[in-house]
């Protein structure tokens, strides 16, 4: 009898990862009649257990970031150990940023398994714009021209997001992982937007599923974000007091407020569209070039065009942030928070805003008790 399969699909990022997650999600019972388990941690994608595994901080260092303990990799890999006969399937794009160590750790701590990697990657060009967008989001100041100079002008450095580099040097992100598990059970899936149904047709054959079994969700559309509200999240972060901490700005700001927008708002007819500067489009695409000859260099299993990964474009022009957005269109984003985000505010947070509060009404009633003497 053949090993069961441990399936990791590591990424990349902003190559239709989270629609996947969606999908992986909403089908997990039909997955697992079907002889494969996408574990169910209380999270659509396994974000947490990779950054078990890096140790990566999500959110602002020293400002409220979380930080997952290692246990959380152990805990999966117990459970992982003791399913003897299914498919296992993880998905987190935050894989991609693992390094060679602790893949070895993947290999070592999960037994009688075969283990695979599959990523889904867009060309560089293509995700430049987008991942900017993800960034400002995370609370950066930068425009996108500062922010496109601070990752292009000296690849594989980046004051900004040093993070960027870790992620999308494809062809030596799979490498690493060509070294542990073996070209055969690295597949590098090109995704073609010109063909939206080739991802997931690429899917179910690789997890040997019928034609159509995973398909897209219809949930949340996570549309990126207009001219309009890139200036306006822009002007948010930059005016977000440097006291307050990651937990009040993705509750309020990231998921509650532009959550909203991306999700269940429109973007107006007239919207106009972040543009990428032609210099960028060429660096992109010479980048592209490099990660090309380095993904066929390492000999994982490639589906699709990677011709397609140097030769990208994408609406080009010079950015120029305008200064009004319609006051309907905020209107709409601002009545969306969902209450169920104040469960997710910490305790130390409730309670310090809880202390000030006695604090402030003590001493209110100590005046008034003054007065009336």
């Amino acid at each position: 009898m053949s090993q069961p399969r441990l399936i990791i699909h590591a990424g990349f990022h902003k190559s239709g990862t989270t629609a996947l997650q969606e999908s992986f999600d909403s089908q997990s019972d039909e997955l697992r009649q079907n002889g494969i388990i996408y574990p169910n941690i209380g999270r659509k994608a396994h974000h947490h257990i990779a950054w078990a595994l890096s140790g990566r901080t999500w959110g602002w260092n020293k400002k409220g970031g979380e930080k997952t303990s290692r246990r959380e990799w152990t805990r999966i890999a117990k459970a992982i150990n003791s399913n003897k006969s299914e498919t296992i399937l993880l998905s987190s794009e935050f894989f991609s940023e693992i390094s060679k160590e602790e893949i070895n750790t993947i290999f070592n701590d999960i037994k009688g398994r075969k283990i695979e990697v599959i990523f889904t990657v867009r060309p560089l060009v293509k995700l430049l714009g987008s991942s900017y967008q993800q960034y400002l989001k995370y609370g950066i100041t930068a425009d996108y021209v500062s922010w496109l100079h601070s990752v292009l002008d000296k690849p594989g450095e980046s004051k900004i997001n040093p993070t960027f580099w870790l992620r999308h040097f494809h062809g030596r992100v799979v490498a690493k992982w060509v070294e542990v598990l073996g070209a055969g059970n690295v597949t590098v899936l090109i995704v073609d937007e010109s063909k939206p149904e080739f991802l997931y047709d690429s899917i179910n054959q690789y997890l040997g599923l019928p034609k159509d079994f995973i398909k897209p969700q219809k949930t949340g559309s996570n549309r990126s974000l207009s001219l309009e509200e890139i200036a306006l999240l822009l002007e948010i972060n930059k005016a977000f007091p440097k006291e307050r901490n990651w937990s009040e700005y993705q509750i309020f700001i990231r998921n509650g407020y532009i959550r909203r927008l991306t999700d269940e708002v429109k973007a107006p007819s007239d919207a106009r569209k972040l543009l990428t500067p032609k210099w960028a489009i060429d660096k992109g695409n010479e980048i592209g070039s490099q990660n090309k000859r380095e993904l066929l260099a390492s000999e994982a299993i490639i589906i699709g065009d990677i011709e397609s990964l140097d030769s990208a474009s994408v609406p080009e022009g010079e950015v120029v942030y305008p200064t009004e957005i319609s006051i309907k269109h905020i209107a709409q984003g601002m009545v969306g928070f969902d209450k169920s985000l104040v469960r997710k505010l910490p305790l130390s947070w409730i309670r310090g805003n809880l202390i000030k509060r006695y604090r402030k009404k003590v001493r209110a009633q100590i005046l008034r008790s003054r007065k009336q003497i």
